[in-house]
């Protein structure tokens, strides 16, 4: 993963309120901006919505379209919301970004049923791993344990 893409991840992790969320809202141009300001990097809008892609392609991210109504019956689109998968939360855990873990514990609280907020299963699981759940949450507990004790 290259510097632009890296740095849009933790941009969107800031924006989440360091795990007081599961997903954020923020505009393009709001994470233009923030990362002309935080990370020196400038770049353009169709980067931008590029890297977002493929971070959807990779599965560390999902989002959620979202549509306001006006009045007169004319739909107009906001920002997404846009929340970390599993794989995302591993992957701020691994390049030690402050706060991550406590997402990584947020995602694991809402896997096991301790937690029903927006995003669903589906959007921090990986949806081939179906007929495993109990498997799959040892080894997040597992998985879990391992990264706090680094810390």
């Amino acid at each position: 993963m290259n510097a632009s893409k890296a740095s849009i991840m933790i941009t969107l992790f800031a924006c989440t309120g360091q795990g007081k969320k599961h997903y954020s809202v923020v505009s393009v141009q709001k994470i233009s901006n923030l990362l002309r300001k935080y990370h020196k990097i400038e770049i353009q809008r169709r980067w931008i919505f590029q890297c977002l892609a493929d971070l959807l392609d990779v599965g560390y991210i999902t989002r959620k379209q979202r549509y306001k109504r006006r009045d007169g019956g004319l739909i107009r689109q906001i920002p997404s919301m846009i929340s970390f998968s599993l794989r995302g939360a591993k992957y701020l855990v691994s390049r030690r970004v402050s706060g991550a873990i406590q997402l990584l514990k947020n995602i694991l609280r809402f896997v096991t049923g301790g937690d029903a907020r927006w995003p669903n299963v589906e959007h921090v699981t990986d949806p081939r791993a179906d007929g495993k759940k109990k498997t799959n949450q040892r080894e997040l507990t597992k998985l879990l344990n391992n990264i706090t004790k680094e810390v």
